[in-house]
This record gives C-alpha cells, structure tokens and sequence, in this order.
C-alpha cells in the first residue's frame, strides 16, 4: 500500500483496515498491480503443458496462490520471523 502500518492506521480505523483483510483474505489481493500472480501462473501452466506434456493439463488455478491457505509457520503477526532467524 505504499506506507506503514502506523501510516496506514492513521488515515484509516483498524475496524476499516480488518474489513479489508478479510476481504483480501476471500479474494485475493487488491488493485492491478497485486494481481501479476494470475499472469505468472498462466505463463508457468503453458511452460509445463508444453514442455512436460502432461497425460492431463494443467490449469491457471493449479499455478495460483491459494489465498484461503492457512499462514506460515514461524511468522509473528508483525511480519518478522521467529527467534532463530532475521526479521
């Protein structure tokens, strides 16, 4: 979004900012930019029907993000890693 967490709760409420996660939770990510995963995951399912041949293709969906997936393990909430690694 171009600005910090702190940034962002100052210009929106945290109720706002919550609507817009579980929205982006459901749907995936928000503006043009953010959606680039959708063209990459068309590029990379011709590369492999095409040069793996596959008995059954590939479709888009089995290259895209699934935005519904539970979150990593080993992150905190503020984006940092655990101890035992670099934030």
């Amino acid at each position: 979004m171009g600005c910090t967490v702190g940034q962002l709760l100052r210009s929106i409420s945290g109720r706002e900012l919550a609507e817009w996660q579980a929205f982006e939770e459901l749907y995936g990510p928000i503006g043009v930019e953010a959606r680039l995963d959708r063209t990459a995951a068309v590029i990379a399912q011709q590369i492999v029907n095409m040069i793996g041949r596959p008995k059954k293709p590939y479709s888009v969906e089995d290259f895209m993000p699934r935005w519904d997936a539970r979150p990593l393990e080993g992150f905190e909430e503020e984006g940092g890693v655990d101890a035992g690694g670099a934030a």
